[in-house]
């Protein structure tokens, strides 16, 4: 089985020049396609191994927006050109593995699935058009307050205005101040529930040709999220829980330490080791660049082999 990976990159080079050791110990030197945001930071592909191919030109990415998803996609199709893994894996440079390759593989064969996903209905009375198979990530269990549930309808379906304002971070540009009055708009939802989730998750070949071959609904979705907040916690898990020729695992096998909710995730160190590794997870994050943590869990997957 081949797995292949997909990584959104806009920082450290030193980091993903560490993830991509990692993958290549663990899984061959596998195809990867990476998109990296070169507007909010400097890198050289040259420095990258044959295996390893960028997205260019790249897009402009944001954080919790609609570029992002489109990064991700971008991503995927370049994978499928350069390469034709069984197995994708999204991941985002401060990701890492934390079980060994072999490991992943065993898991996936015997999953029965084409998708590792994290999704919930934005309105709990819907039912998936997808098979489910596994149980929810505990990692994620923020994701079902009711206070994240609130914000997720009035990002998804609410009225949005709008006034342009200048921004500085990440870079210099005209941005939006938006006010969503709690009213709701028109969206593409009435007969394709909503669906959100975590936005980082593995899937097969079929999958990868589902989302590269947008129907109709998937491009009114599109259209839909352009503008909107936190975009990329929804378009995956809504095109995917809709779709009715795959299986869905709701464990999408990522740790990450929210502690208590947050719009980040805790940066990880040798404190979460042992969860990490117990978790059953194939990827962990956040990490620092630079962390010791990662040498730690290097010396564990070793072990695992």
């Amino acid at each position: 089985m081949l797995i292949g990976f997909v990584i959104l990159s806009h920082g450290s080079p030193n980091q993903l020049h560490r993830l991509i050791a990692a993958l290549d110990r663990e899984y061959d030197c596998p195809p990867i396609a990476c998109h990296h945001d070169f507007s909010q930071y400097p890198l050289s592909v040259g420095a990258f191994g044959k295996n390893v191919a960028f997205v260019q030109p790249h897009i402009a990415t944001a954080w919790s927006k609609f570029s992002v998803v489109q990064a991700a996609l971008a991503g995927v199709g370049l994978l499928f050109e350069t390469g034709q893994p069984d197995w994708f894996m999204l991941l985002s440079a401060s990701d890492y593995p934390i079980m060994a390759g072999a490991g992943v593989r065993r898991v996936i064969i015997g999953s029965n699935c084409d998708a590792f996903l994290d999704a919930r209905p934005l309105n709990s009375h819907e039912t998936p058009k997808c098979s489910i198979t596994g149980t929810q990530n505990p990692k994620l269990e923020h994701f079902n307050s009711v206070g994240n549930q609130r914000i997720k309808r009035l990002f998804y379906t609410s009225r949005e205005f709008w006034i342009p304002i200048i921004r500085l971070k990440p870079r210099f540009r005209i941005g939006r101040l938006t006010y969503r009055p709690g009213w709701e708009a028109r969206h593409p939802y009435s007969d394709w529930p909503c669906y959100y989730g975590d936005h980082w998750f593995g899937a097969n070949a079929r999958v990868a040709k589902i989302l590269l071959e947008p129907t109709l609904k998937h491009l009114a979705l599109r259209r839909h999220l352009g503008s909107r907040t936190q975009a990329d916690e929804t378009y995956f898990p809504t095109v995917l829980m809709n779709e009715p020729t795959i299986t869905v695992c709701l464990d999408n096998k990522r740790f990450a330490e929210w502690n208590g909710g947050g719009a980040h995730p805790m940066i990880l160190g040798p404190a979460q080791l042992d969860e990490m590794i117990d978790s059953g997870a194939f990827f962990a994050r956040k990490f620092q660049p630079d962390s010791g943590v990662l040498d730690e869990i290097d010396a564990v997957l070793k072990r695992q082999t």
